[in-house]
């Protein structure tokens, strides 16, 4: 069995996020998903707490009927040298049956400090561009600031869901 690792912000999930997912669940039997910055929120670049975060994949996933993952809130420690750790802590703490010290097989990520610091500690890594799909979550931000359209990059459930918890009216305030 292989899992892969997915990490980002996700602010908010949009359907280039959904489509590395299922290209990664192409690949692998499951997929680790780490909400980075976890404790960020209501602020310009990271508008949504970490459970608004988590509601959102799991109401995309839900809609394309995928199980096969895990979702690990992971906040900010600001130490490099010990980040790559702290995270594979934090997944083998989260579930109840990884009790390896690699509780994942490759790292997909989009962020260069991410992929430098999985590098040095021998992890594989495979690069997602950081405009996935086209798609970037400060561009969706922007767009709903300005009044623009941003709803045909993210999923129906996720624009309801933003709808439902006043998040258009926040990401305009912030």
């Amino acid at each position: 069995m292989t899992i892969g690792l997915f990490i980002g912000r996700f602010q908010p999930f949009h359907n280039g996020h959904l489509a590395v997912i299922k290209k990664i669940l192409e690949k692998h039997d499951s997929v680790i998903i780490v909400i980075g910055s976890s404790q960020e929120h209501d602020t310009a670049v990271n508008p949504f707490s970490a459970e608004e975060r988590r509601k959102m994949i799991e109401l995309a996933l839900t809609v394309e009927c995928i199980e096969n993952y895990q979702i690990v809130d992971v906040p900010d420690i600001n130490d490099n040298a010990r980040w790559v750790g702290y995270v594979s802590d934090k997944i083998i703490a989260s579930s109840d049956d990884l009790e390896s010290s690699n509780p994942f097989d490759i790292v997909y990520c989009g962020a260069e400090l991410t992929r430098d610091l999985f590098e040095k500690e021998d992890y594989k890594v495979e690069w997602i561009d950081e405009r996935i799909g086209g798609i970037s979550a400060s561009e969706i931000r922007l767009r709903i600031s300005k009044d623009m359209d941003w709803e045909e990059m993210v999923p129906k459930k996720i624009v309801e869901y933003i709808k439902d918890i006043k998040g258009v009216e926040r990401v305009k305030s912030l």
